[in-house]
């Protein structure tokens, strides 16, 4: 929002020749629902805002103003300032759907920091469930509608031929489940290779059959809209969905082999602690189902504490669900979640207390406490693109098997180094960042370096034409692109368990993020996102480590020094450092 009123702004001082600025879009529509009821000091900037959906006000609007019409009142949807006060014309429902095929054109595609293209596809538009909670149907307006689903394979095909892309994340609100059906009998009749993912309901009519023939089409990740596993929450919720669908469901979906995201929430009204438990060991559960029996380990999970949103019918009859809301202060003008009160079940900050509790967060505080490091990339915390992507590529995770990092010089002189095929490249001054789809793991060179080694990579380079550089940057720049899987070499990778005989060093991408409350010091692996906490005196013993040493080194230093090194603490600090990858094993 900031982003846009200052484009307007911009536009306002800098382009005369433009008559009109409008903003249009949910969050836009609840604002002006809700909240404007006067005028607002965004009208300095903006001329109007589209309201619910956009195409017919927008043909209307363009109308207008090309006719020189001041007037804007015959325009639907539109609220616009006139004379100091706040107008909101007359609404109407959209009926039809927009079946163009998309344009991305102008959008610099090749600049995005993901390995493969996704583009966003619609099969729908609105949702047939007005849910308690959801704000959906009230900004969007109009009914629900759909495209036939031949349109919308005809769709992906054009895409698929203008743009290259193989992979497509459908933003329907609710795609259903009879229409990914037809949808995969399209893809599979047609024999084209097409990956998608979407969300979808809970529904009786999904079953073994339709999930196998939904995986054969391509589809590497489904998303419900689970909300809680209690069927009077779900009831209360508006849900219109079963217990037995749920688990019937996920069970199938997953033996077809595709991961589930799980959506849900902590503490609607009256919901108690509980019932909140039991949603949070559900999905715990299915995690672990999915990871260490169906060998699906790309099902992940996404929550937060209930928020009363205005706009929902929980915020429109309040008294239905025991909440009472509490006035928002002449500040939050812009904030559409408001705080409440419920009279029975988790309060606010009860919920908000559980999420936290039970969060990737959560998990990131035990590894600041000081317990064992743990692998944030590998199921909790991940990115939609993560999700379809590692589930489309069958990556498999090697735990906490350490990757010994090799210095050229000990390797072959004729040996070549290439790019890796699934390594990305994005130039935002004055840094080239390399991201690797298949670890995720990030690095950044100067693009100075860059430029050096783009040289060197389009002269099929060897390790001798390297190292005939001289150029001791360029050098340590490479040997750590290579560790983290983001340049390639013809010698396979050794992954170890232990230290036996390796020297060790710190990682250059390392820095502190924080203190614990304990006062341990939290470290981060920029390139891995790993993470792990040592006290004061295990930080100072990691500057022994900027150069290669051994852990036998170590103790004679500390000898030297009149300290007295505990075996068991030495060997987990290096432990815990080498998993987080803050010190790595190198030959």
């Amino acid at each position: 929002m900031i982003s846009a009123v200052t484009l307007a702004k911009l536009i306002k001082e800098e382009c005369p020749s433009v008559k009109h600025v409008s903003l249009g879009g949910n969050y836009i529509t609840r604002l002006a629902d809700d909240c404007m009821k006067e005028w607002h000091p965004f009208f300095e900037y903006i001329d109007s805002i589209m309201m619910y959906d956009g195409e017919e006000p927008l043909a209307r609007l363009l109308e207008a103003l090309d006719s020189g019409d001041d007037n804007l009142d015959c325009v639907p949807n539109l609220c616009h300032a006139k004379g100091g006060k706040i107008y909101k014309n007359h609404r109407i429902e959209q009926t039809f759907i927009n079946d163009t095929v998309p344009d991305f054109d102008g959008f610099a595609l090749s600049k995005y920091f993901m390995p493969e293209l996704i583009l966003p596809v619609y099969s729908s538009r609105q949702c047939f469930n007005h849910c308690a909670f959801c704000t959906i149907p009230g900004a969007t307006g109009g009914c629900y509608r759909k495209m036939p689903i031949s349109r919308v394979f005809e769709i992906m095909c054009r895409l698929n031929e203008k743009y290259g892309t193989r992979v497509f994340s459908f933003v329907d609100e609710t795609f259903e489940g009879k229409r990914m059906e037809q949808l995969a009998d399209e893809i599979n009749a047609s024999g084209k290779t097409f990956f998608w993912h979407g969300e979808t309901r809970f529904s009786p009519t999904l079953s073994t059959d339709v999930f196998n023939k939904i995986y054969q089409s391509g589809c590497r990740q489904i998303q419900f809209g689970l909300e809680s596993y209690n069927q009077r929450v779900l009831d209360l919720m508006k849900k219109n969905t079963r217990v037995d669908w749920i688990d019937r469901n996920i069970h199938d979906c997953l033996n077809a082999g595709i991961p589930v995201h799980l959506f849900f929430m902590i503490g609607f009204p009256t919901e108690t602690k509980e019932e909140a438990l039991n949603t949070l060991a559900y999905t715990e559960n299915v995690l672990n189902y999915s990871k260490q029996v169906c060998g699906v380990p790309y099902s992940t999970r996404g929550f937060t504490n209930f928020g009363l949103v205005m706009g929902s019918d929980v915020w429109n009859h309040p008294d239905k669900y025991g909440v009472s809301v509490m006035p928002k202060s002449q500040y939050e003008d812009l904030r559409l979640e408001v705080d409440y009160v419920s009279g029975t079940g988790l309060t606010l900050n009860e919920a908000k207390s559980l999420s936290d509790e039970h969060h990737i967060d959560f998990y990131m505080q035990e590894v600041i406490n000081g317990s064992d490091t743990i692998d944030l990339p590998q199921r909790l915390h991940i990115s939609e693109v993560t999700w379809i992507l590692d589930s489309i590529h069958a990556v498999r995770y090697k735990g906490h098997l350490t990757k010994v990092k090799r210095r050229l010089t000990s390797l072959n002189p004729a040996d070549r180094i290439w790019l890796d095929s699934k390594t990305s490249v994005v130039l935002v001054e004055p840094f080239a960042y390399f991201y690797n789809s298949e670890y995720h793991h990030v690095y950044a060179v100067s693009q100075l370096v860059y430029l050096k080694l783009a040289r060197l990579l389009e002269a099929d380079c060897s390790i001798s034409l390297i190292l005939d550089q001289g150029d001791l940057e360029l050098t340590r720049a490479i040997e750590e692109l290579l560790h983290y899987g983001l340049l390639n070499t013809n010698i396979d990778a050794d992954y170890v368990m232990h230290d036996n005989g390796f020297k060790l060093v710190k990682s250059s991408f390392v820095k502190e993020v924080g203190r614990s409350k304990e006062g341990l010091r939290v470290l981060l692996s920029c390139a891995t996102h790993r993470m792990c906490a040592v006290n004061d005196f295990s930080f100072a013993l990691l500057s022994l480590f900027e150069k290669p040493i051994t852990k036998n080194e170590v103790r004679d230093i500390l000898k030297k020094e009149g300290l007295s090194a505990n075996e068991e603490q030495l060997n987990k600090l290096v432990d815990n450092c080498m998993k987080a990858d803050i010190l790595q094993l190198i030959r």
